[in-house]
């Protein structure tokens, strides 16, 4: 009892570091932008700049507040399943029902037909596209359904949830070696650099199969080892305030912004995590990944201090940072449906990208539907904790 005395009094006296919920905040609205925004074709270095180091960002700083020795790791992975997996199957459960009702009133097809048309999309969602393609099932019961007749299609809304299932793979493998890889700076560095190069060699297959592993395991690996990073940026209390100092902030910020910058000057679209595939440069982008997962932390937390300074600000971005997983699980869910009952349609601009008032009017009203959607939802959870405490 005395050892756990010890082990968990500091988590209990930690105060919150605001800074960071800010730039999580600043992250999950980053991805509705790459997201929803149907941008002109010269603002894509811009556009590069904004996306290429988002998910290392995110998986990096998932590890920032990892503590060894803190819980089992059974215990952990108990809790991520249940932070993750159980999210995971309920908004996708409830997107899929959403989708297929619409379709099939809207469907020029038999009903039946449309009914398994849409049920095939939510196999190809549970089995992954790339499992599809492995077994060579993709081209024969369960693709994704294409045709225009089906309306909206469930695959192509749920992407983002292929973080979730990268994210939960990845928590199983570090918390299983974490305590041990970050037990001494020797350990930290082989075991990186072998997840690294793990994931580098499983690039290499993908890239010559054609098609990623079933649910992008290539990239776990790689993931494991920016979570790792971030668990020894938390020991070293490398985005701290210590670090992080207000003559440093915009020092920090634009030295990373420009690294990240002149690297997508050369190599346009290189480290860009889409769907948990290289889409641009293939297994070499492994590198600026890893790269844009140590730098980005800084860039971020930098400028979310900046922030800290502006109180409604402040306040609006730590409310949307503590509710990340939502946010990502629902926001292209939520841009089709706007688009499809107002006409406000996301992707409108073409080749000259002239126009972009109605896209940007999809993200707005987007966020105002997922705050609102929150504010109700939390509300009634709220209301139902208290009867059953109550009770």
């Amino acid at each position: 009892m005395a050892e756990a005395k010890t082990i968990t009094a500091p988590l209990e006296e930690k105060k919150r570091d605001y800074a960071q919920d800010i730039a999580k905040g600043i992250g999950i609205l980053s991805v509705m932008f790459v997201h929803i925004f149907d941008y002109p074709k010269w603002y894509e270095i811009i556009m590069a700049i904004t996306g290429v180091w988002l998910m290392p960002f995110f998986f990096t700083l998932s590890g920032y507040y990892y503590h060894p020795g803190a819980r089992k790791p059974s215990e952990s992975i108990r809790r991520r399943t249940k932070q993750l997996l159980k999210p995971y199957f309920i908004y996708s459960g409830v997107i899929w029902l959403c989708t297929t009702v619409y379709n099939l009133i809207t469907t020029t097809q038999g009903f039946g037909e449309a009914l398994w048309a849409n049920v095939k999309q939510y196999l190809t969602f549970l089995f992954s596209r790339n499992s599809l393609v492995l077994f060579g099932l993709a081209e024969k019961s369960m693709a994704p359904v294409a045709d225009p007749s089906t309306g909206i299609s469930f695959t192509g809304i749920t992407v983002p949830f292929w973080f979730i299932m990268t994210m939960f793979m990845a928590d199983v493998i570090f918390f299983l070696i974490a305590d041990f890889a970050l037990s001494k700076i020797k350990r930290f560095i082989s075991v990186t650099s072998a997840l690294v190069l793990c994931t580098f060699l499983l690039n290499v297959l993908v890239d010559a199969i054609g098609f990623g592993l079933p649910w992008n395991i290539q990239n776990v690996p790689m993931a494991v080892a920016l979570m790792l990073v971030g668990a020894m940026f938390g020991q070293s209390k490398l985005l701290s305030k210590d670090y992080t100092k207000p003559k440093w902030m915009v020092i920090n910020s634009i030295a990373v912004l420009a690294i990240i910058a002149l690297i997508q000057w050369q190599f346009p679209g290189a480290g860009a995590f889409a769907g948990g595939v290289f889409i641009f440069f293939g297994a070499v982008e492994v590198f600026p990944c890893v790269l844009f997962g140590i730098a980005a932390p800084f860039m971020v937390v930098s400028f979310s201090r900046l922030l800290e300074k502006i109180p409604v600000l402040n306040k609006a971005l730590i409310w949307v940072g503590l509710r990340t997983l939502p946010i990502l699980l629902v926001h292209m869910f939520i841009s089709e449906f706007i688009s499809v009952f107002t006409g406000i349609d996301a992707k409108v601009l073409g080749e000259t990208g002239a126009i972009v008032g109605e896209s940007a009017l999809n993200l707005l009203l987007t966020l105002a539907v997922i705050v609102l959607y929150r504010i109700v939802w939390e509300s009634i959870l709220k209301k139902m904790y208290a009867k059953k405490k109550a009770a």
